[in-house]
């Protein structure tokens, strides 16, 4: 039996054991690539063009970070300055680092200020507008998912695309989509599984209009939490008009350190303020404010203050769990100043 199906004599099964074996290999290579590539970035040194760590596409995986779903943006604007509108169909998150402004999606008028969060609905017109009396700063973390998906496209607004960023459908087509889309109604009540299955796009374009579009720091509390001292702004429970990621911020006061812990899905921190270094499975990363941290799945990490002021973490994360019930954080160590 076993030489009736070996690959050598049944052709079909020879194809599917040798891109069986393709993938192996391929996995192997980019675990070494991750295993090479920095953990600690600083975005000047790769900021060439718009993203920090890589361009949303799929051929860019495992070129600057060890990171394949998230990268990231910065937007910086001086005194009374403008960015160009843009759309994309995927949903856009802004933290603000520093200064304040406004964000105008379809018209609507979104006020901000630091440690603000913004947030813009999927294919949304949207441009910053930063005070005339003060800049601002802004990162703009973002999945990777889309290229995978087909849905890489955003709306260059009569600029002109280059040969490799020509969408593969028009710019009308995703209007009328998008278009059709929203104009769905409630569905009648149902009892059957399909019927909730139809209510999600409404309850979604409701989430769209009503949900938040700026969270407030001073609406947020901290937690004191095995993880340390945390803020959250966005996680899976809550109305938000951008439900792609969640995002915490993490203080960390000097000679303290957070938790130890350990998940699947990837994590993307920026510095605001402090400096230290994080552990992963026991190898040292030194980092400081302005730095980027990557940590990549199934990593025991923690986060240590070495410094003489207050560290400041911004901590965004894949909303997808992982499959087949691994999406949950197991907790190795406690944080330092945890007392319970």
């Amino acid at each position: 039996m076993a030489e009736k199906h070996s690959p050598a004599e049944n052709p079909a099964a020879a194809e599917h054991y040798y891109d069986y074996e393709a993938r192996f290999i391929k996995q192997k290579r980019e675990q070494e690539r991750i295993n090479i590539l920095p953990r600690v970035i600083k975005p000047a040194m790769f900021a060439k063009g718009e993203f920090a760590l890589g361009d949303p596409r799929v051929f860019s995986r495992y070129t600057v970070a060890p990171l394949s779903a998230l990268t990231c943006s910065f937007v910086e604007l001086g005194a009374d300055g403008d960015t160009a509108p843009r759309r994309m169909i995927p949903s856009v998150v802004a933290y603000i680092v520093a200064g304040s402004g406004a964000c105008f999606q379809d018209g609507v008028k979104v006020e901000f200020a630091a440690g603000d969060v913004v947030l813009t609905p999927p294919y949304t017109t949207y441009h910053f507008s930063a005070d005339p009396k003060s800049g601002f700063r802004a990162w703009l973390p973002q999945l990777r998912l889309w290229h995978g998906q087909g849905l890489l496209w955003r709306d260059p607004f009569g600029a002109r695309k280059s040969d490799d960023e020509k969408d593969l459908t028009s710019e009308q087509e995703v209007a009328e989509i998008f278009r059709s889309r929203r104009q769905v109604r409630e569905p009648v009540p149902g009892k059957t599984r399909y019927d909730w299955f139809l209510s999600r796009l409404a309850d979604e374009n409701r989430v769209e209009r009503e949900g938040l579009r700026v969270i407030r720091a001073a609406d947020r509390a901290w937690e004191e939490t095995r993880q340390g001292k945390i803020k959250f702004y966005l996680h899976r429970w809550m109305d938000a008009a951008a439900r792609g990621l969640d995002l915490m911020v993490q203080e960390i006061a000097p000679g303290e350190h957070s938790g130890e812990h350990r998940h699947i899905f990837e994590e993307l921190l920026l510095v605001v303020k402090g400096r230290g270094y994080d552990l992963h499975e026991s190898t040292r990363h030194p980092w400081e404010a302005g730095d980027l941290i990557c940590v990549p799945p199934m990593i025991a990490h923690q986060h240590v203050n070495d410094g003489a002021d207050v560290a400041h973490l911004i901590s965004v994360w894949p909303q997808q769990p992982g499959h087949e019930l691994l999406g949950g954080i197991e907790q190795i160590g406690n944080a330092s100043d945890w007392k319970r």
